[in-house]
């Protein structure tokens, strides 16, 4: 099992309460994990939550809010159960009325006779909405436990077909102010000057292997990617998410089979997370997962 370093500081200067009430939710989601009570998933998922464990999803919230519903009102017994589902050392950073979490979620599980701990690394976007903290998007690394047991697709998941494709886009405005801010980023990279001012203070990255650091450089190297299909390496599927003073980039970094190569490395898949801060956009969060999750 790879290592993790983990971020155990958390920003409290003015925002005790709205730290306290996201890891109140936070703890709300794991106990309705374990019960099957589908309300929080409902109440604290926004409608069109983006989950990203392979491909993104639009539409995540969807199984859950219907998650056993049926088997557990016909009173019968489930095949998958959650045993306990644990958040641990949540590191939340305050931006306004956006926030992002980073924190390692475990989760043991069951099929049957079959148990199996699953740990998920995840950067969340949470953001405040008429006064009440909601859960936005999810971006999360998989370590699978060794001898991953046999199961099918859980039957919520095999019922609601996933959305791939955005469903709300953003503001034009908006997306060109990203846009702009990205090519004077990438730009200056390539002369080597410093891009500091593109981030924000608190700037949390996630790499591919689930190490959060404050790295930078696995973003920069992958926005400078060219997004010709003529490259050996090319940018591409890109998604643009708006939420206010918040908004996300999500794109793929792909590679072509090199020569004696029966397939390409897989695509990188990343998030990228934005917020306002004194008028203008900062990179806050980036998270990259291999597409193989």
């Amino acid at each position: 099992m790879a290592t993790y370093a983990q971020f155990t500081r958390t920003d409290f200067s003015d925002k005790t309460a709205d730290v306290q009430e996201i890891r109140k939710s936070m703890l709300e989601i794991e106990r309705a994990f374990v019960a099957r009570d589908l309300e929080p998933f409902e109440r604290l998922f926004i409608d069109g939550y983006i989950g990203v464990r392979g491909k993104p999803v639009y539409n995540a919230r969807d199984p859950l809010i219907r998650w056993d519903a049926a088997t557990i009102k016909a009173g019968k017994k489930l095949d998958f159960e959650t045993l306990s589902y644990e958040s641990d050392h949540p590191s939340i950073h305050m931006f306004g009325d956006a926030a992002i979490v980073n924190v390692m979620k475990k989760n043991l599980w069951r099929y049957k006779d079959s148990r199996c701990l699953t740990q998920y690394q995840a950067t969340e976007l949470w953001l405040k909405l008429d006064s009440r903290w909601r859960l936005a998007a999810g971006h999360m690394t998989t370590f699978q436990c060794d001898s991953m047991p046999w199961q099918p697709p859980h039957p919520a998941l095999a019922a609601i077909k996933s959305q791939f494709k955005p469903t709300k886009f953003i503001s034009p405005t908006v997306e060109t102010e990203i846009r702009e801010l990205l090519s004077k980023l990438t730009e200056s990279g390539l002369r080597g000057d410093d891009n500091t001012d593109a981030f924000a203070s608190d700037f949390v990255s996630t790499a591919i292997n689930g190490d959060v650091s404050g790295d930078k450089s696995l973003l920069l190297n992958a926005l400078k990617t060219p997004t010709s299909r003529a490259s050996e390496r090319y940018r591409d599927d890109e998604v643009f998410q708006n939420f206010g003073n918040a908004a996300m980039y999500l794109f793929r970094v792909r590679s072509l089979a090199k020569a004696g190569e029966t397939k390409p490395e897989p695509p990188i898949v990343f998030t990228v997370i934005f917020v306002k801060q004194d008028g203008a956009w900062k990179i806050a969060g980036s998270h990259a997962s291999s597409l193989q999750d």
